[in-house]
């Protein structure tokens, strides 16, 4: 997906000195038109022909004479207060003229703009950002892995290289960034930059220069007026074209971290930007390389935060399964398989994003078929259910039936287009009794799926001549989880981003969806007895 063909991006001059790791971050580029909230002030004219309107002064003749400027200029600036209604037909200021000398403040409207906003690959998330143009370095050759580059520092080119972030990493396209998000980097972008500007004007001797105070005005507009009507926010963002696969010149700098160790700078030179810590982290988890050159960028600091770093990990795990043990007992420690499943679910909560989320639901549903499986190895159904009346095969409308008088009994909620719809009822089913005689078994328990397994366990749990109806454990998840077939079909569907899934892959709220799916499924695993196994 990703290519170096026209350079890297850059939008700020890294530092010409200090021990620099730089990096070659991939970013999906989109061009696309965004609102965003152009705010004017009096210009000085203005406001003192304004204030000298409210004093009583308000002929074009009387204005110029005061502040030694030309009739005519002031009959214009007149004329424009009166079209903006501020003043009167007479010169009287107006309520809104009142309010604007005061404020000094003309408006602040929305207008589009064309820009281009990135998104991370691998968490599916918009940096804080926006570009109006990209703009490429050149990049002299790549080699085992690094862009060689000359940066145009004072003095001399500075040649430099740069890793490459993320080859050999399996990333999945994203999905494309909705219009609430593109305002909201364009956004974060405008007020960076007003930050910036009102600190660069600040006045050393204890004072703030009006160039600052006026920056500062803008931010606070900016801060308390940009957010725009919903609706109306979504349908003016336009055109969000393909995006483009590019790669962004970042670097770490040595020892200034919280911690002691590397950080990574705002490539815009728009400090602090929070989103680059943590992605870098995310990265490091999927780029071995990139952790080791982390880890190498520095000397004792940068030592301690690679370590930090390859041990998030491991910390995330005992935590996870210190607070699993407390909720679940501490027979949880004697189920491994579900304790592993469990501990990869937290660690894949903690990760986030689109690609977290995805492994939330895929370690769910893994739990799952590791519970089905545990049901029908443990409690298999009857030697002869009640439907396998003589020698003669079972018809597929009989099974059919069985089946759904199972799962009634039990009070299981029947959605349509459930597990139960898409069933395969085949010979397996049909002729259970025969499989069983000749092959010893009619379902490979260690490779089936749960929507395989899911009507022997019916049958286990609900058939008249079975022996565990009164006791089997999936008559307990009935009851506290009447609609399980329908949330199995939905983790199904989030797992494997299913497009007509009612839940979305990107929203992170479903996290705890998941987890609470799973920690039931692993609540009625530790209430079965152990196995032979997890008993040594």
């Amino acid at each position: 997906m990703f290519q170096i063909r026209r350079g890297v991006l850059r939008f700020h001059r890294p530092p010409d000195s200090g021990e620099l790791l730089f990096l070659c971050w991939p970013v999906l580029a989109y061009r696309v038109t965004a609102p965003v909230l152009a705010v004017r002030h009096l210009n000085i004219i203005e406001r003192v022909v304004l204030a000298l309107c409210r004093a009583g002064v308000r002929r074009p003749e009387d204005i110029a004479e005061k502040i030694h400027q030309s009739a005519e200029l002031c009959e214009h600036v007149l004329r424009q207060l009166r079209e903006g209604g501020r003043v009167d037909r007479y010169g009287v200021p107006t309520a809104l003229g009142r309010e604007t000398l005061d404020t000094g403040r003309v408006g602040a409207e929305a207008e589009l703009i064309v820009t281009h906003v990135l998104q991370d690959p691998l968490t599916g998330r918009l940096w804080p950002r926006a570009a109006r143009d990209l703009v490429f370095q050149r990049v002299h050759g790549v080699r085992d892995g690094q862009a060689e580059l000359r940066l145009d520092s004072a003095g001399s080119p500075r040649p430099i290289t740069a890793r490459i972030v993320g080859e050999g990493v399996d990333l999945v396209r994203p999905r494309p960034p909705g219009a609430q998000q593109v305002i909201d980097a364009v956004a974060a972008q405008r007020q960076a930059e007003l930050a910036r500007r009102a600190e660069r004007f600040t006045d050393f001797r204890n004072g703030r220069s009006p160039a600052a105070h006026t920056a500062e005005r803008d931010l606070q507009a900016l801060a308390t007026e940009l957010t725009m009507p919903h609706e109306t926010a979504v349908h003016r963002v336009l055109d969000t074209g393909r995006p483009m696969a590019e790669y962004l010149l970042v670097w770490l700098s040595e020892g200034d971290g919280q911690d002691g160790g590397p950080r990574v700078r705002d490539p815009f030179g728009l400090e602090p930007n929070s989103m680059l810590r943590r992605t870098l982290t995310e990265w490091i988890r999927e780029d071995p390389g990139l952790a080791d050159a982390v880890s190498g960028a520095a000397d004792t600091a940068s030592a301690r935060v690679g370590a930090e770093y390859r041990a998030a990990g491991d910390a995330v795990r005992r935590a996870a399964e210190s607070r699993l043990v407390q909720r679940l007992g501490g027979e949880l420690r004697r189920r491994p398989e579900a304790l592993t499943l469990l501990l990869g679910l937290e660690e894949a909560a903690a990760r986030g994003g689109e690609s977290g989320v995805e492994s939330v639901a895929r370690e769910a549903y893994r739990l799952h078929e590791h519970l089905f499986r545990r049901l029908v190895a443990e409690y298999p159904p009857p030697e002869r259910p009640s439907w396998a009346a003589g020698a003669r095969a079972a018809s597929v409308p009989t099974v059919r039936s069985a089946l759904a008088t199972a799962a009634k009994a039990l009070g299981l909620d029947r959605p349509r287009g459930s597990y139960l719809d898409g069933m395969n009822v085949g010979k397996a089913l049909t002729e259970y009794p025969k499989q069983v005689r000749m092959h010893g078994r009619a379902i490979d328990v260690e490779r089936a799926y749960v929507r395989d397994l899911l009507p022997y366990a019916l049958i286990a749990a609900a058939d008249p001549k079975s022996p565990h109806r009164r006791d089997h454990p999936l008559r307990e998840l009935a009851r506290d989880r009447p609609g399980v077939l329908a949330d199995l079909e939905q983790l199904r569907e989030l797992r494997n981003r299913g497009s007509h899934a009612t839940r979305d892959a990107t929203v992170e709220d479903d996290i705890d969806w998941c987890r609470r799916l799973a920690l039931d499924a692993a609540r009625l695993i530790v209430s079965m007895p152990p196995t032979p196994l997890e008993r040594n």
